[in-house]
């Protein structure tokens, strides 16, 4: 049976009756204990304000915790049979259920009252559905899918990748420059690569004196350096 992972917290469907039954016991008395107490308290004579508290929480309270005990095995038992009958755990099961438990709940009292329990409990478990799915996908961790798009739409992330121009800025990475582009540069350009001239102060002082001495005119401005 396929299981979403907002449901997967919750206990299997047999044990999930007793579960729910425990839970809505243990919540109606202390509900019921916490109002009683202020009620009996306000209710009871001067001088016997802490007898008339305690004697009301002691008489009414277990009342609320069976009152809602009774509701939350009725919700629980409609919820497995649902879950059973549509093979799958969604928030619509804890919707009709909860419509089902209200309208059984008020059948003694007509079909009117019952059609108006079951509007009411379908529409009660409809806000705590929608308002727990919103603080879970409040608090839920962001995937690696979202923060992949968060990046590509906000140019002021971290690239998450090498290069000048990543990615996340809508361009992609700029490919090195190739080996071949310094072979095939011009051969005005100094700073191309392959056949350099170099340039040696060796070379040139050769140059000149081999000059003077084969050519009587020189380019010295005074004439040569013989006297005529």
């Amino acid at each position: 049976m396929p299981r979403q992972s907002g449901f997967a917290d919750r206990e299997p469907c047999p044990w999930r009756i007793v579960d729910d039954v425990g839970g809505a016991f243990c919540m109606g008395n202390i509900g019921g204990g916490i109002w009683h107490s202020i009620k009996g308290a306000r209710m009871a004579p001067a001088g016997a304000r802490l007898a008339g508290s305690l004697s009301a929480v002691q008489a009414r309270a277990p009342v609320l915790g069976g009152q809602f005990a009774v509701w939350g095995g009725l919700f629980a038992c409609c919820d497995c049979t649902l879950t059973a009958v549509r093979q799958k755990e969604d928030p619509w099961n804890s919707i009709i259920s909860g419509a089902a438990t209200g309208g059984v709940l008020a059948a003694r009292a007509g079909p009117r009252a019952m059609a108006s329990a079951a509007v009411v409990g379908g529409v009660l478990l409809a806000l705590i559905e929608g308002m727990g799915i919103m603080f879970t996908k409040m608090t839920a961790p962001p995937s690696p899918d979202d923060m992949l798009a968060q990046q590509r739409m906000d140019p002021t992330a971290p690239p998450t990748q090498g290069g000048l121009f990543p990615t996340s800025m809508g361009g992609g990475a700029l490919a090195p420059p190739s080996s071949s582009s310094s072979s095939t540069a011009p051969p005005s350009d100094p700073f191309a690569g392959g056949d350099s001239t170099t340039f040696s102060t060796e070379s040139s002082t050769s140059s000149m004196s081999d000059n003077n001495s084969s050519d009587g005119s020189s380019w010295w401005p005074f004439g040569s350096s013989q006297s005529t």
